[in-house]
């Protein structure tokens, strides 16, 4: 039962994802807002074949290794529609520790940083800009809930729905909704912040469906100041290749720079930025720095 949905939702997705992108480009040129550039478009729609090409691949080896972790599952939850509900509850929680991890550890980030790369925030672009490399990490992070008594087809079904559900949240002509909306669920203003390189918005917002998670753990920043989309160090290139593998590039020259085997090992695990010396620039001493000069901005204009 949930193969054949999980195989539905995948392929009215597809639909629905072309419908959507047609769509905006549309209010695009209609509203002559300038939000898409073809290159960039190109280089995006390349790069999210890339990641559908090896998640097809990777398809049957995420779901052996489901099925191996359902043979020592401690419970049976069953198939029924509220055991998915729960499951996409449960799944949306695994993936905002896994967006987390991808963000706040560096080879994590070397897998990810090409879905921020570009400068542009739009359906046709940022959306389809994916990594190949994190079909690699679903197994890993999902094998828990199937480990605790969901079936594995119905979690892939929570997760592509998942998918599907975070894809609507890469558009700038959606404005924030009414407040009970904005407190509870991911929207496009809340994902806007967590696109942006602004310093105070760096590292925030990873619920995919819910950013209700956010709110618990500390992570949630409101959209205030106009984002600036991209990464901290901009790419100039619309090269898909490149695009592609530059953050796997420059961790591989910082390791090979680094003198010892535990420094080369802490550039892969601890957080993008960091260097041997306390010199680099985290996300945490930047946002440090910031609330610094923000607070001391406030007290001249309060002495003022």
């Amino acid at each position: 039962m949930w193969e054949q949905i999980g195989g539905q939702i995948s392929l009215y997705a597809a639909l629905f994802y072309l419908i959507c992108i047609v769509a905006e480009i549309a209010l695009d040129l209609y509203r002559k807002a300038g939000l898409y550039k073809l290159k960039d478009t190109l280089c995006s729609l390349s790069m999210g074949g890339f990641y559908t090409i090896n998640k097809i691949l990777m398809k049957g080896t995420t779901l052996l290794l489901l099925l191996i972790a359902q043979q020592y599952a401690v419970f049976d939850f069953g198939v029924g529609w509220i055991t998915f509900i729960v499951a996409y509850v449960v799944v949306d929680f695994f993936f905002y520790w896994l967006h987390r991890f991808i963000h706040e550890i560096r080879f994590g980030w070397a897998a990810h940083i090409n879905h921020h790369s570009s400068r542009e925030f739009n359906l046709g672009g940022t959306a389809m800009r994916q990594s190949f490399a994190e079909p690699f990490m679903e197994a890993i992070f999902y094998s828990p809930i199937v480990l605790m008594g969901f079936d594995p087809f119905m979690v892939l079904a929570a997760l592509e729905l998942n998918l599907v559900y975070m894809f609507i949240l890469h558009t700038q002509f959606i404005d924030k909704l009414p407040r009970p909306i904005e407190w509870l669920m991911s929207t496009p203003s809340h994902h806007r912040v967590h696109h942006a390189r602004n310093v105070q918005y760096l590292d925030k917002n990873y619920g995919g469906t819910f950013i209700l998670w956010d709110r618990l753990f500390k992570t949630f920043e409101a959209e205030k100041e106009a984002p600036e989309f991209g990464v901290p160090q901009q790419i100039n290139t619309y090269n898909p290749i490149k695009a592609s593998f530059h953050g796997w590039l420059e961790l591989l020259a910082d390791v090979r720079s680094a003198s010892g085997v535990v420094n080369k090992i802490r550039y892969c695990v601890m957080p993008p930025g960091w260097a041997p010396d306390g010199k680099g620039e985290t996300t945490r001493q930047k946002q440090a720095l910031y609330r610094q000069a923000q607070e001391s901005q406030h007290s001249s204009a309060t002495s003022a």
